[in-house]
């Protein structure tokens, strides 16, 4: 079994965990509309106070939900940040592999590009950019937990069988991350603009989306394995509560709230942002599986005939 440094796990772990506040604090800003609660980037309330960004009065931070909800988005964020440099350190540090460092700058590169989208999110009060910081944030969370499972001990300490099954189980996986990733891609099109077509996209699409975890979870179950058993158990539990928070954010904001265009109730908000973070979960576990399927799984060999040989009828 290899033996691993646990800093680089612990470090990633700790990073992806960082980064769960921002799903739920991003996504209550946009269902809050608060984008703008406060003005600036690293300096905030230019011209009003210009405060450094890690020195904002707790009394304005504390004003409301909208600012509480923004500032803590951003400190979460500049968290995150720092335990991603840690995480490069500590890969180089402990020799962790060329894969485990490569994925660990791949982390903090997009934990960067986040951070930047978000900056200039505010300082050019971009909706577009609003909802760019929006997709892309699903993507570097699914960054960010990959980094977790390469630095699992279990998963370094996995060996491959050959399966009949591994290639197509390969291509589902990637179907499966394809069409949950274009589900986020109009859930925050729909969040973001309150546009009918992509209500009824989104609609329209979770069947879609749905069915291919579905498919990718079956197919997990049928190689009894146990390891990928686990991963299909997951994948059916998250994308049950997927589809039911889902229908209850569509009741929340038609029925309780009135319409995208209304005045946010709890309900939307609870319901919204819960939404949001189990789309980020869904996501997340397409990757891990498809990385537990190239560590368990490999393709069986072509039989080819022996030298020499003639087949004859």
């Amino acid at each position: 079994m290899e033996t691993l440094s646990p800093w680089p796990r612990r470090l990633a772990l700790g990073t992806w965990l960082a980064a769960l506040p921002l799903v739920v604090l991003g996504g209550s800003v946009t269902t809050l509309r608060a984008g703008m609660a406060i003005d600036g980037w690293w300096v905030l309330d230019r011209g009003n106070g210009d405060h450094f960004l890690l020195a904002y009065p707790i009394e304005k931070w504390f004003a409301n939900a909208g600012t509480f909800s923004e500032h803590s988005h951003r400190l979460f964020g500049t968290l995150v940040g720092l335990l991603s440099i840690l995480l490069v350190i500590a890969a180089h540090r402990a020799q962790a592999g060329a894969l485990r460092v490569r994925w660990a700058w791949i982390g903090l590169v997009a934990v960067c590009l986040q951070g930047t989208l978000g900056g200039f999110r505010v300082l050019e009060n971009s909706p577009n950019l609003a909802f760019l910081h929006g997709v892309v944030a699903q993507v570097v969370l699914a960054i960010l937990a990959a980094n977790v499972v390469l630095n699992d001990p279990a998963f370094a300490a996995s060996r491959g069988r050959e399966h009949s099954r591994a290639a197509g189980l390969a291509r589902a996986s990637r179907l499966a991350i394809a069409a949950v990733f274009a589900q986020i891609f109009l859930g925050a099109w729909l969040r973001h603009t309150g546009n009918d077509l992509a209500l009824v996209a989104h609609i329209a699409f979770a069947a879609i989306a749905a069915g291919a975890v579905i498919v990718l979870a079956r197919g997990l179950r049928e190689v009894r394995d146990a390891e990928l058993a686990s991963q299909a158990k997951r994948l059916f539990v998250l994308i049950l509560v997927q589809v039911a928070l889902g229908l209850l954010a569509l009741v929340a904001i038609l029925l309780v709230s009135g319409g995208f265009t209304a005045e946010v109730s709890t309900a939307e908000t609870i319901s919204a942002t819960a939404h949001v973070l189990f789309g980020a979960f869904t996501l997340q576990a397409t990757v891990a599986a498809a990385m537990w399927i190239s560590r368990r799984l490999v393709p069986q060999a072509a039989t080819v005939p022996a030298a020499g040989l003639e087949v004859t009828r």
